[in-house]
């Protein structure tokens, strides 16, 4: 069966788990959609089906449990960190999507990406308003509060946004018609940072807030973003299945990005709090073998939908 043919039955099924409010639910929803790989068409209606607002989300309880001291001093400096990492790498992705868009080969893929760009900056206004009303920032602008967030983050996470996405965003702006270079491009922002970094991290602080009873609000706003995410992540292996099938040139692309960015990633997102960054143990009582594990065999999914092989296959 082919992927098109797929596209016109078990698609419609599988993106309707991402209306699921269960965080579990919405990656296992994820698998469903990349093997059934929705055309365009249909990742755009489910954008238009799954609108929500930053507004709609009630913070009260999560100001009063941040208050009370419903965390540990370290539980607060990780989720501070983790959630810093997420406020900041939404205004990096937004930034710089433009030409991602601009690059598209078909103008379904180009309004996809439109719709995109539209969820990221909607997502980092939704921590903008997280930030301020639960964690008491009063930073006067956006720009200020992520200015403010900055310092958190280690020469990892510049090297992986400021560095290796920014000059993927900007040879695109150089020649909009470079494939190798759009192959690239989604690899490492749809692949890379959102399929692997972005979702496993947020699968891991959803679950854990959910155990724990804590910051209802937010978990209700994050789990709306991972599920735009996974629509996000939906196009990209789609995009990728079928530029592959084009032109199988393109694998070598892919797998030299991997194992370009994989391993900054994984720094970038380490904890500055632990000694060491590949074997630890968070505040909440999960180890780092844990969320490696989960992201390797979420990104090994994705590959196999690509026809590709397994990293180091």
């Amino acid at each position: 069966m082919t992927l098109e043919s797929r596209t016109t039955g078990g698609g419609d099924d599988a993106l309707q788990v991402l209306l699921d409010a269960d965080i579990d639910r919405v990656m296992a929803g994820l698998d469903r959609i990349v093997e059934a790989a929705p055309s365009y068409r249909k990742l755009f209606s489910r954008w238009e089906s799954q609108p929500w607002s930053t507004e709609q989300f009630d913070f009260a309880p999560d100001a009063e449990q941040w208050r009370a001291d419903a965390f540990s001093p370290l539980q607060k400096e990780f989720i501070e960190w983790s959630l810093s990492s997420f406020f900041l790498g939404e205004e990096r992705v937004t930034t710089e999507l433009l030409p991602f868009a601009i690059a598209a080969p078909s103008h379904e893929a180009r309004a996809f990406l439109a719709t995109q760009i539209s969820d990221e900056a909607k997502h980092m206004v939704f921590f903008d308003r997280f930030y301020r009303e639960v964690f008491g920032v009063d930073a006067e602008t956006l720009t200020k509060n992520l200015e403010d967030q900055r310092p958190r983050m280690n020469r990892d996470w510049g090297e992986l946004f400021d560095g290796i996405l920014h000059d993927c965003a900007e040879a695109l702006r150089t020649d909009p018609g470079d494939m190798s270079a759009l192959v690239r491009g989604v690899t490492v922002y749809m692949i890379v940072i959102e399929g692997t970094l972005a979702l496993t991290g947020a699968r891991f602080i959803i679950r854990t807030l959910k155990d724990l009873d804590l910051l209802p609000g937010f978990r209700q706003g994050f789990t709306a973003v991972n599920r735009d995410e996974s629509r996000h992540v939906g196009f990209g292996v789609k995009f990728l299945a079928d530029a592959i099938g084009q032109d199988r040139s393109h694998k070598a692309t892919v797998q030299a990005t991997l194992q370009e960015t994989l391993p900054v990633g994984t720094l970038a997102l380490a904890p500055p709090m632990v000694d060491d960054p590949y074997d630890f143990e968070t505040p909440f009582g999960y180890r780092s073998s844990e969320i490696y594990g989960y992201a390797m065999r979420s990104l090994s999914k994705k590959l196999a939908a690509m026809g590709m092989e397994p990293l180091g296959g």
